[in-house]
């Protein structure tokens, strides 16, 4: 007999799973939380952790495609430019390549399981960030910015 080497790590009294492949130490990504802050003048950060079926932080560099929506779905790139950078604030992550100016990245997080996404945007507009959940293709997004979430 071998290791299992993909499977579940069982729930425990909250009855959730966490689904790994290719040994226990790999978890799979199945959830995000955003947590949205102003930041500088007309800045917003988007703080995305990334979490396995159990809600835990996945504490590891994930590999993760970013981008700014119009809709709530996630559905589609936003049809609005930000008037400056979209990008990794500063020691929160890392850009490893863009797919659509200012709308569209893909990015990798820290090792602690977290990428902050910096938006700057004179407008103040109402994007969705959303997430591909790279486990299973779906959108993952936030709730939409409002003027209050960029500094003044």
């Amino acid at each position: 007999m071998s290791n299992v080497e993909n499977g579940f790590q069982q729930g425990g009294t909250d009855g959730k799973n966490a689904l790994f492949v290719g040994g226990a130490d790999n978890l799979m990504p199945t959830s995000f939380e955003f947590e949205i802050s102003d930041g500088a003048a007309n800045v917003c950060e988007v703080a995305i952790t990334v979490k396995d079926g159990k809600g835990n932080t996945i504490a590891k560099p994930v590999s993760l495609d970013v981008f700014l929506s119009d809709a709530a779905t996630g559905a589609g790139l936003t049809a609005t430019t930000a008037s400056g950078t979209v990008t990794a604030k500063t020691a929160s992550g890392a850009v490893i390549g863009t797919y659509a100016a200012k709308k569209a990245l893909r990015v990798q997080t820290l090792a602690t399981g977290v990428f902050t996404l910096e938006i700057t945007d004179t407008a103040k507009t109402g994007f969705y960030v959303a997430v591909n959940n790279p486990f299973t293709g779906l959108a993952e997004v936030s709730r939409q910015l409002v003027t209050a979430d960029y500094g003044s």
